[in-house]
């Protein structure tokens, strides 16, 4: 009987310290992930208002265009950006799960 208590306390400490290191894993992605969307939101913010005032100092159809062509690359390299973040976030946390 002896013998079988300690099986099962061993089987209890090594699930509860897997358990452990997933926790830590997860939160470790978790804060991550909350600082790179804090960060995203931020610069987001800071562009558009950037970006209105550029806007209001065109003054003929072709330079918005040409302006808001500009912009929508800029856009697109960042939520690449931020894609690639993201991976990379997750990759790390299964790796370490």
């Amino acid at each position: 009987m002896n013998h079988v208590s300690k099986q099962l306390t061993q089987a209890n400490r090594a699930g509860m310290e897997a358990f452990e290191t997933m926790a830590v894993a997860a939160f470790g992605a978790l804060e991550r992930m909350a600082a790179l969307n804090l960060g995203a939101a931020r610069n987001l913010l800071e562009q558009r208002g950037s970006n209105s005032r550029r806007m209001l100092t065109a003054t003929d159809p072709q330079s918005v265009m040409s302006l808001h062509a500009g912009l929508i690359l800029e856009d697109s390299k960042e939520a690449i950006d931020y894609s690639q973040r993201v991976f990379e976030i997750s990759c790390q946390a299964g790796e370490s799960m």
